[in-house]
């Protein structure tokens, strides 16, 4: 896909190695600092069972997004996007919309017909983002991930 200028495309890896996984730690931690980081422990078992897709730019070692993806246990078509986040050094640039263009077509493909995901109330921008993207707040999840960690809920349907 060529876009502003630079090719991006989508990569689903099936697995990671020790180096890939180092690197996905890091870029975790550089998304989510502090606490929602996830660690290797999560990262593997979401490659293997569910699905990490991975949003790169042509002559960049790094994927630029990442999109980590879980297929609801109760309603084999809703897929629950259990983190996401745009490389902090190329935020600002549209690629966030770009990159979930490209997941929910990957998510019909897979038989998904609704979107859904969690996202830190205080965490305008994303709030903002997610809701431009068509995303509807359904509900106000308070201390979803412990005291003081309260989260929208927020569905999409996927046309």
């Amino acid at each position: 896909m060529e876009t502003m200028n630079k090719t991006y495309y989508v990569e689903v890896p099936a697995s990671l190695n020790s180096e890939q996984l180092k690197m996905m730690m890091e870029l975790e931690k550089d998304a989510f600092p502090g606490l929602g980081a996830v660690d290797e422990q999560t990262l593997v078992p979401l490659t293997r069972y569910g699905k990490l897709i991975q949003y790169r730019q042509k002559d960049d070692p790094k994927p630029i997004a990442i999109c980590e993806v879980m297929r609801a246990y109760n309603d084999a078509h809703k897929a629950y996007i259990f983190g996401y986040y745009v490389r902090s050094d190329q935020q600002g640039k549209g690629i966030g919309k770009l990159f979930f263009e490209e997941i929910y077509s990957i998510l019909k493909q897979d038989g998904f017909e609704k979107v859904c995901l969690t996202v830190n109330i205080e965490n305008k921008p994303a709030v903002k983002l997610y809701e431009k993207l068509g995303f509807v707040v359904k509900e106000t999840r308070f201390d979803e991930f412990g005291e003081g960690e309260h989260r929208y809920y927020m569905e999409y349907l996927i046309s």
